[in-house]
């Protein structure tokens, strides 16, 4: 272990939340948020995600994604792969000396359903393919070449994963969120994550929050595809200014990313159609998931599935 800076890593789930998460946390006074969210810097250099490493150059240390970072200040960043990877658990624990994780977790279906518009809606599956017809894409157990977007209902297993995070870095390096609880009081959520992280909860008190990175069906899949690499080139430069720059470029991006989103929204959003039989067959594949975590945390998710 080298580096002495304090670190704060969401390392998981993803369709769980997590880019809200970072971008309520990037701005306050005690956090320098990496270059990025999600650089993907400890996934092994073959993960299923296609894009790899988002660093364009390769950064020789972690410490390189941050910058005009205080001593005091808390280093956050992003990879929700973190928690599948088994290199990521390992290079972590071996790097950062002072490091703390956060899982956001989400119900197993409504991440499945989640995950297959967001496959949908980015040309990852035909957009005529059903739910039902992405779930049976994914009945065989993934092999090392599985893409990440047909990994979804593995990863739902969480606790088979989060419990080598526990192993590794104990109950009092590993915090685990609920994605519903960040839905109903963000406010809390966020102030559990701050006093987690040892940075002022009150920052939250009157902060308005907003859903980032949400899916919404669009006219043109192309499209929408060129805007989120759009988005992703800019975003790491954008990290470069001062602080109050950051904050009136965030305020530009997510204004042009509203008229965005009016331009290329489809005009009514197609029903998802769910079979009797896939539903209990999911419900069957996760009906112990939430007591596994119960075990884990202590805290019973309400994930009531019955087969």
């Amino acid at each position: 272990m080298s580096q002495q800076n304090r670190y704060l890593i969401i390392g998981g789930s993803t369709k769980c939340g997590t880019t809200s998460v970072f971008s309520y946390f990037q701005f306050h006074p005690e956090v320098c948020p990496s270059v990025m969210k999600e650089s993907r810097y400890f996934l092994e250099k073959d993960y299923t995600i296609a894009a790899g490493r988002k660093t364009e150059a390769g950064a020789r240390s972690f410490s390189e994604l941050f910058i005009n970072c205080s001593e005091n200040q808390i280093r956050l960043e992003a990879t929700p792969d973190y928690l599948y990877s088994s290199n990521a658990l390992i290079k972590i624990k071996e790097e950062l000396d002072h490091v703390k994780m956060i899982f956001i977790l989400r119900d197993p279906v409504d991440r499945m359903i989640s995950w297959y518009k967001f496959a949908s809606l980015n040309g990852m599956i035909p957009k005529e393919t059903s739910f039902n017809e992405y779930v049976s894409l994914q009945v065989k157990e993934p092999s090392s070449s599985t893409p990440q977007y047909l990994r979804a209902m593995d990863h739902g297993n969480y606790s088979k994963y989060l419990i080598r995070y526990f192993e590794k870095f104990g109950v009092s390096g590993v915090k685990v969120c609920l994605y519903e609880d960040l839905k109903n009081d963000p406010v809390n959520f966020c102030a559990e994550i701050a006093e987690f992280a040892g940075i002022d909860a009150s920052y939250f008190d009157n902060y308005q929050f907003e859903v980032f990175n949400r899916s919404v069906p669009v006219k043109s899949v192309y499209l929408h595809r060129l805007f989120r690499k759009l988005k992703r080139t800019i975003r790491p430069a954008t990290r470069l200014f001062p602080y109050k720059v950051r904050e009136k470029l965030k305020f530009a991006g997510q204004k042009a990313e509203e008229i965005y989103i009016t331009a290329n929204k489809q005009a009514e959003e197609t029903a998802i159609s769910i079979s009797g039989t896939t539903l209990a067959y999911l419900h069957n594949q996760y009906k112990s998931e939430a007591s596994e975590i119960h075990k884990l945390t202590g805290k019973l998710p309400d994930w009531n599935y019955h087969t």
